[in-house]
């Protein structure tokens, strides 16, 4: 990688060909998870989860909070832990953070599992999460064509429940009646 980078850098600085030089500006996208190795950040699940913003969990549901990408590859670079939560120097460090992109389809199934969780642990809270409920998922899941099935871990007692893939995800946030569930 050492190469690679050493090349992307001069390649940023620009290219003459036949007098005429050509300019680039660089980007990077990725899952969030290579992006992070990459900027060498620390995990989605820490305090400091934001690769380009300095604001930490604690600081999730204040409004007031200014969400921006204020944090600049140049300090990362000169110190690496410049910014909470960076604990190695970013591997591509010509690349400015404001052109590091997660790709939108990971970050779109990350999102629809993490929904889905939270209706179950609504149901689960409310002690709604019962035989009736299972029942009418799986119907609701048959309806819109979606493979469903609920199962019990005998040895802790908790339900699990089939894993939704790409088109089915798809189909459970188009088609998908909370109504049915969360409205009883």
């Amino acid at each position: 990688m050492t190469q690679f980078c050493h090349d992307l850098r001069n390649l940023k600085e620009g290219l003459v060909i036949d007098n005429v030089k050509w300019n680039f500006q660089f980007y990077f996208s990725s899952d969030w998870k290579f992006l992070a190795i990459c900027l060498g950040f620390n995990s989605a699940h820490s305090k400091n989860f934001c690769p380009w913003c300095t604001i930490d969990k604690s600081q999730q549901g204040d409004l007031s909070k200014e969400w921006k990408i204020n944090k600049e590859i140049d300090k990362l670079v000169e110190q690496n832990n410049y910014y909470k939560g960076h604990i190695r120097k970013p591997l591509f460090d010509m690349i400015p953070l404001n052109h590091w992109v997660p790709d939108e389809l990971h970050i779109m199934l990350r999102i629809t599992d993490r929904l889905w969780s939270l209706v179950i642990a609504e149901l689960t809270e409310y002690g709604l999460f019962n035989d009736t409920a299972r029942k009418i998922i799986v119907e609701e899941m048959k309806r819109i064509k979606v493979k469903f099935q609920f199962w019990q871990i005998q040895e802790s007692k908790t339900w699990s429940y089939t894993s939704l893939m790409g088109n089915d995800k798809i189909k459970v946030l188009q088609f998908f009646d909370l109504s049915k569930i969360l409205l009883r």
